[in-house]
């Protein structure tokens, strides 16, 4: 007897073990599985496809889950990080295999949440750190309103570097060419050269260091701190930054001092979401980079990585209205075979500020990291993404 089960054990982890091979061949990395009583759990990382729901809906596509596993768990990594969780029974997943039910009724059983989840670097397959993304960004700078010129712009070029090192840590740079300037004459230089490190504290904590150069001409230090406080609607965001003026210049020469500068910027944001609606309220409250202290209220509506927003700012040094939008590129996934891949940005970011006599409110651009991108891994955001993928590869 105990043969024979030793020989179904052996049959059930043979099949299952399948996955991440089948997943390494398809370019999923930070692939790893393993087994638990009647627990068959799956970690895997998507650098392939631009919305991680599609990313998802391409797995469930790609795995087989054996019976004899009465629960399955697929953990989605960002960096190495465990995110998000699904959690179902093979029983239902069997029946979406084999088209006995919807993906509607799959979904509507199964569960996507925040994970606790442990993953062990040293055992991975097909890890993702030391390959380099390139890409091309553009973000525009505009005003309106001049009756000798209505609409002055300036196209900002600018190829953009980003390699994670390790679990967690993640380097990016990127250098700005402005180009079609009708603003007025800004020279090129690096717009961004620093190191981040990600840190799960727990289920629901994530926590981000950065050190380097960061827009506006800063250099120094800065941290964040996201808590849900409730699932995911209602969440908090801590920043703290240090800084002081340093830049480099178009011949990479660095032009900092010790002792100008110094600034201190700190804010804290609630945000609280709509799942029904895919909305966002946030009120922030702290100090800004140009060192006013005021709030920040904002309303976004999500679908899926689309965002458009409204925005009111209030410090001691005015009060400024204004809209923002953001819009991903139409490219879904880009393969990476090599260490080193082409690509365009992921997404394209606009804000329009009807500014009353001064900048107000500012925050300096970091780079991207797990805090930066939470809302990609929202468990309802995922859900919807899941079947609108699925509707797609019908």
């Amino acid at each position: 007897m105990i043969k024979y089960a030793f020989i179904a054990l052996l049959f059930f982890k043979f099949a299952n073990s399948q996955n991440v091979k089948v997943l390494q061949e398809h370019g999923f990395e930070n692939l790893q599985e393993f087994y638990k009583e009647d627990q068959y759990t799956l970690f895997y990382e998507d650098n392939l496809y631009r919305f991680p729901a599609d990313g998802l809906y391409q797995v469930l596509e790609l795995i087989n889950i054996s019976t004899k596993a009465s629960n399955a768990k697929v953990v989605i990594l960002n960096k190495g990080v465990p995110i998000v969780e699904m959690r179902f029974t093979s029983r239902d997943y069997a029946k979406l295999k084999t088209k006995n039910s919807t993906i509607e009724d799959f979904l509507s059983v199964a569960t996507i949440d925040f994970t606790d989840e442990k993953y062990n670097t040293e055992k991975t397959l097909n890890n993702s750190y030391f390959k380099t993304d390139l890409s091309l960004r553009f973000q525009l700078d505009y005003t309106l309103g001049n009756f000798d010129n209505p609409i002055r712009q300036r196209v900002n070029f600018q190829p953009y570097l980003s390699t994670d090192l390790s679990k967690g840590v993640n380097f990016e740079t990127y250098y700005n060419v402005p180009e079609f300037d009708d603003l007025g004459y800004k020279e090129p230089q690096v717009g961004l050269l620093r190191l981040s490190n990600d840190f799960k504290i727990d289920k629901s904590s994530f926590l981000n260091f950065n050190f380097g150069f960061f827009t506006f001409n800063r250099l120094g230090i800065t941290t964040n701190y996201l808590k849900f406080l409730y699932k995911d609607k209602l969440r908090m965001n801590i920043h703290l930054g240090l800084t002081r003026f340093g830049k480099l210049n178009k011949d990479l020469i660095l032009y900092s001092y010790l002792n100008t500068d110094l600034r201190l910027d700190f804010f804290s944001d609630l945000t609280y979401r709509i799942n029904k609606y895919d909305m966002d309220l946030t009120f922030r409250y702290g100090s800004y980079i140009l060192g006013d202290v005021g709030y920040t209220a904002q309303i976004r509506r999500f679908s899926g990585q689309r965002f458009i927003g409204l925005f009111y700012k209030k410090t001691n040094y005015g009060t400024m209205v204004g809209f923002d939008f953001s819009l991903p590129l139409p490219i879904r996934k880009y393969g990476r075979k090599l260490p080193v891949r082409a690509k365009f940005y992921d997404r394209f970011y606009l804000p329009y500020n009807y500014r009353s006599d001064t900048e107000v409110g500012l925050l300096y651009y970091q780079g991207d990291n797990i805090i930066s991108r939470m809302t990609d891994y929202f468990p309802e955001i995922l859900k919807k993404g899941v079947l609108r993928a699925s509707k797609r590869g019908r």
